[in-house]
């Protein structure tokens, strides 16, 4: 499967392409117009020239007719005088019809009237084409995952407790700053680019995971108690982390994903969507039959890739171990709603 980068440059390619032949149908009509008034210069050129012909003609017949008669008439040569005089009366005759017929003087002039319906067809266009979502269901489990490489990192600090780390969840921002979740010590800590941490701030208990909201801030799942929870916001500001806003729920919070200005947050027996100030939008899905109910979920949430593809994102909810997680897969899947799950 093509990745979506791969896919859009193909896109831009074909786009190039179908510009690359319109401009040549274009040139080829250019060359087509630029015939036609060849053409019509030609003609109107040959027009003139047989005129100027002509007219050429007939003096130089009127001056040879001239010159002929005066050598008659001094010869005294009445017959051939006459003979003279008639032919020079009937070539008079022809060159003032010829004349009066081309008397008018007539200024030729060429015009261009644009064909409006092209013009007309291609502003009403909004672009060159359209672009269709091709949707095929692919199993995850069916996939092969390799490992290219694994590297550890000791990412404890003087000050946490004597309980080892528990890194429970991780974040990726878009200047590369790292965020991990510690379980156990209960701290969001800040990492650089060596997996050395730089920051962190403790959290009132035990964090469950944690996701992105902005370029610079994530959300993180804290546990209350058996029936309450909470989602905590942490910054990134000048490298150092920043506590923010909370919410509180009357359910534990387990795995949270953030998608289109929305909240989805997992008990280990539920799924809800928040809106970002907390408010219940609806329950997505519930089991009470257990604890922790369920295998695996998904949850397909449709994103948008730029202004040309829309793509699906996939979440996966494992509600044995009441964690989400958020993979890096991006499959073309088709939905009837804002969500589904199956």
């Amino acid at each position: 499967m093509l990745t979506l980068q791969a896919s859009y440059d193909k896109l831009l390619d074909e786009i190039r392409d179908t510009r690359q032949t319109i401009n040549i149908i274009l040139d080829k009509i250019e060359k087509n117009t630029i015939q036609e008034l060849d053409d019509k210069m030609t003609s109107l050129k040959a027009s003139i020239k047989t005129d100027l012909d002509n007219c050429i003609k007939l003096k130089n017949e009127l001056k040879q007719l001239s010159g002929a008669i005066n050598d008659i008439i001094d010869k005294g040569k009445a017959e051939l005088t006459f003979i003279a005089s008639k032919k020079c009366l009937e070539k008079i005759y022809h060159s003032e019809t010829y004349l009066k017929e081309n008397s008018v003087q007539v200024e030729s002039s060429l015009t261009f009237q644009a064909d409006s319906d092209v013009q007309q067809y291609l502003s009403k266009l909004s672009g060159l084409g359209g672009f269709v979502l091709s949707t095929k269901a692919l199993s995850v489990l069916d996939q092969v995952f390799t490992v290219q490489g694994k590297s550890e990192y000791n990412v404890s600090i003087p000050s946490d407790s004597d309980r080892s780390c528990r890194i429970i969840a991780i974040c990726v921002l878009t200047d590369d700053e790292i965020l991990v979740a510690d379980q156990a010590i209960k701290r969001v800590k800040l990492l650089n680019h060596q997996y050395q941490v730089v920051g962190h701030c403790d959290l009132t208990d035990w964090p469950n995971d944690m996701c992105k909201i902005t370029p610079s801030e994530v959300a993180v799942t804290v546990y209350q108690n058996v029936t309450n929870g909470e989602v905590q916001f942490v910054s990134v500001n000048g490298g150092q982390l920043v506590m923010g806003r909370k919410l509180q729920f009357q359910h534990k919070c387990k795995g949270i994903a953030h998608n289109l200005q929305d909240l989805y947050l997992t008990s280990g027996t539920a799924l809800y969507k928040y809106s970002m100030k907390g408010a219940l939008l609806n329950k997505v899905y519930e089991d009470t039959s257990d604890l922790k109910t369920g295998k695996m979920w998904y949850i397909y949430i449709p994103t948008t890739f730029g202004i040309i593809i829309n793509m699906i994102e996939i979440v996966k909810l494992y509600f044995w171990n009441t964690y989400l997680r958020k993979g890096q897969l991006f499959l073309p899947l088709s939905i009837s709603d804002n969500y589904a799950c199956k």
